[in-house]
């Protein structure tokens, strides 16, 4: 079991929710969160990964990205990364995105592009 499932698992039995009522709150399958729980869905959505936090309160316990995740990163985006305070699932895809062989260059440049991101998938 991954660390954020077994997070939601235990925050989802402190709460007294089952499953079928955490999964109707965040607006997924019980069988997705089941999956979630037992760390076999570990590459979340950033959606999901925030309804999950904020249904549960587990906003202050995202953990950042490992050091030699973090080192690997374009410096413009890891000045981004860190004072969005992005979930490191978003960071890693940042990371991947390039257009023509080339990547935003400044801290402002990321936010825009995980801004219109954000705005076209949440249409």
């Amino acid at each position: 079991m991954d660390n954020f499932g077994k997070k939601v698992r235990d925050r989802r039995l402190q709460e007294g929710l089952s499953q079928e009522e955490l999964a109707q709150k965040v607006g997924i399958s019980r069988n997705y969160l089941s999956q979630i729980e037992r760390g076999q869905s570990t590459n979340l959505s950033w959606q999901v990964m925030e309804r999950l936090t904020s249904t549960l309160g587990l906003q202050g316990e995202q953990h950042p990205l490992p050091e030699f995740e973090l080192a690997e990163l374009p410096p413009s985006l890891a000045d981004f990364a860190q004072t969005a305070q992005l979930p490191p699932d978003d960071v890693l895809m940042l990371a991947r995105l390039k257009y023509r062989g080339q990547q935003p260059t400044s801290p402002e440049k990321w936010e825009l592009l995980y801004n219109v991101i954000k705005m076209t998938v949440n249409k």
